[in-house]
């Protein structure tokens, strides 16, 4: 089975503009996950996907594989959907550019585990953390009993039992015929209103498989978070290791 990684990328981000070529010890931020993609072992290919010339140019700096697409797409997978049957894999594995700490171990852990199923798609959820659940920042999903997703929401009035909620981390894991067919698939309402790419899945009656992996690190989306994330990891000593192995990586 061959597994691609692909780290759709763009600059324009309403709330935190360029921020996936902000520097993060020494390194842009989308060279981190690039680099713990690297690491993890898990991909036959790698590849940022962007509308940009400029972090195209950063990427092939660092030795790494960028492919261009056109400017405006509705969201990442949609981007990587753009090109992706262009390229022989099995499942694409989409990473973003604003999750510069993912783990690799936690990268390699989702891909073994896709091995093991028939599921056409997967999104990677975590546990809810402290205040997660009255955050319109986190995206929360509501699982069933059978692992399948049944919803997301953002902020929901709804009394929804804990136990049955999980964060999503926007990590998507697609079938290569899947992939392919994304940009064809019909934007509906509530993706519209959300701003929730997943829905495309759900809305097109598309079942979402998901796997459970414990603290995933948050991504990046203000520069406040930026400032809470990074303060984290500097007083986390395995964190700073990892970090370590990242910037030394050749």
């Amino acid at each position: 089975m061959k597994v691609f990684g692909f780290i759709p990328a763009r600059l324009e981000s309403r709330r935190f503009s360029k921020k996936v070529i902000k520097k993060i010890f020494d390194l842009p931020m989308i060279e981190h996950v690039r680099r713990r993609a690297i690491i993890s072992k898990a991909f036959d290919e790698i590849y940022v996907v962007t509308n940009s010339v400029r972090v195209k140019r950063i990427i092939k700096t660092f030795g790494g594989n960028a492919i261009l697409t056109k400017y405006k797409h509705f969201n990442g997978t949609s981007r990587v959907s753009e090109i992706s049957n262009k390229y022989n894999f099995n499942y694409g594995f989409i990473l973003f550019g604003d999750e510069p700490f993912i783990n690799p171990k936690q990268i390699n852990e989702c891909v073994k585990k896709i091995k093991r199923s028939r599921s056409k798609v997967f999104n990677v959820i975590t546990n809810l953390k402290k205040n997660d659940i009255n955050s319109s920042q986190i995206v929360k999903a509501k699982i069933d009993k059978n692992k399948f997703i049944v919803d997301y929401f953002r902020i929901e009035k709804k009394k929804n039992k804990i136990d049955n909620l999980k964060k999503s981390s926007g990590i998507l894991i697609l079938s290569k015929h899947l992939l392919n067919k994304f940009k064809y698939l019909k934007v509906k309402q509530r993706e519209k209103k959300y701003k929730i790419e997943q829905f495309r899945f759900l809305e097109n009656n598309i079942k979402v498989k998901s796997i459970y992996i414990k603290n995933i690190n948050p991504s990046i989306n203000t520069k406040e978070e930026w400032k809470t994330v990074i303060s984290n990891i500097k007083r986390n000593k395995k964190e700073m290791m990892l970090v370590k192995k990242v910037k030394n990586l050749i």
